[in-house]
């Protein structure tokens, strides 16, 4: 007599050779939901699976009656509905993210909270009022928000830094000056929170407390960095890089039809800052490494075989408007948009042009935790 094999009954070992063949993270937690005896599998190999991509989360205002928020997954060229986990986001700005989920988010009110978009757990911050130092740039985290001393920074003045701690009883940010230098963007590399100066210098910060425990932040040392034949900015950013601090310069092409670079990307030449004059090294090839450009830039590795829509060695831009990808000689190559279907570009244009105004762009969000995810995703 025949007896028919349950999806439940299949060997550990077999489950583990289909879990580490899908691509898609999206795939995988729904390997994960299957059944009880999928879920152990799925996060034992977790390590082992694909590199999982980023998601372009955007704020809560775009949901439906404020119930969901959206996550553009470029793997799949897909638009998602996230339920809403937690009331806190409703209706305030994404500035900030952490591995896992993680966002700082906010209010018209000025009022920072941090919150698990997938989870919907929040985090108490002390400091919450953002409304003396704030004036439109990020917010960062130095690790996880769950740990007891995860430091958050942020440029509230031009020419100043501002931190608090996440568990901190102080009710309020510790801001330091950056006399005669203007903050473009900030980072967290290695531990140790840097700033990228209009100039496209380099300041490494040192943070320490006091006896109550509040973060106090001052400039460590500042290393002046030249780079030759600079082009037109309108953006600049600083990333880590395959273990490098790299920076990328954006260019506005003059007709849509340009084909000039849209960015180029630096890494610094020398990073044991105790030189005051070091060069940052134009890149001439990404390598394996995909770039995911925006307001919480961040590169993450990528098989040869791509994953899904996403390529190694290209550039996803948050705006959802062009796609770079270098050549390994220093010569770009630039897909422009078109109306095919099939062009990676412009799906993530359509994708957020329907989500998100000009003013509320989204933020790229890394989603690890596959068991804080809802089965019905």
């Amino acid at each position: 007599m025949e007896t028919s094999v349950q999806w439940a009954d299949l060997p550990g070992d077999l489950l583990q050779v289909v879990y580490l063949n899908v691509g898609s993270f999206l795939h995988r937690v729904r390997f994960a939901v299957v059944c009880r005896s999928w879920r152990p599998v799925a996060i034992a190999a977790r390590h082992a699976a694909p590199p999982t991509l980023p998601w372009l989360i955007f704020p809560s205002l775009h949901g439906d009656d404020c119930k969901t928020m959206r996550a553009y997954c470029p793997e799949d060229g897909r638009v998602l509905r996230i339920p809403m986990k937690s009331e806190v986001l409703v209706g305030k700005r994404l500035v900030g993210a952490y591995d896992g989920g993680w966002v700082a988010a906010l209010g018209k009110d000025k009022q920072l909270d941090d919150v698990n978009v997938f989870s919907g757990v929040e985090l108490l911050i002390h400091a919450k009022n953002m409304r003396n130092v704030y004036s439109g740039s990020k917010v960062v985290f130095s690790k996880s928000p769950v740990s007891s001393d995860c430091i958050l920074a942020t440029i509230p003045l031009r020419s100043s830094i501002a931190v608090c701690k996440i568990g901190c009883l102080a009710d309020r940010w510790t801001t330091s000056r950056c006399i005669g230098q203007i903050l473009k963007d900030i980072v967290f590399y290695n531990g140790r929170l840097y700033g990228l100066t209009a100039s496209m210098g380099l300041i490494k910060f040192n943070i320490g407390v006091n006896k109550y425990g509040r973060p106090l932040v001052a400039v460590d040392v500042e290393l002046r960095i030249q780079i030759d034949n600079e082009p037109f900015i309108w953006s600049t950013t600083i990333v880590e890089l395959r273990a490098k601090l790299a920076m990328v310069l954006g260019k506005l092409p003059l007709y849509n039809n340009s084909r000039e670079p849209f960015f180029k990307v630096f890494v610094l030449a020398d990073e044991s800052m105790t030189k005051y004059a070091c060069k940052w090294e134009e890149v001439m090839s990404l390598g394996d490494c995909a770039l995911f450009l925006g307001k919480m830039s961040r590169a993450v590795d990528v098989p040869a075989v791509g994953l899904g829509s996403v390529e190694r060695n290209h550039i996803y831009a948050d705006d959802m408007t062009y796609l770079t990808r270098l050549d390994g000689h220093g010569n770009r190559v630039y897909p422009m948009l078109d109306e095919s279907s099939d062009n990676v570009a412009q799906r993530v244009k359509l994708a957020g042009s329907y989500v998100a105004a000009r003013d509320q762009t989204g933020m790229w969000v890394l989603p690890l935790g596959i068991w804080v995810l809802p089965p019905y995703f």
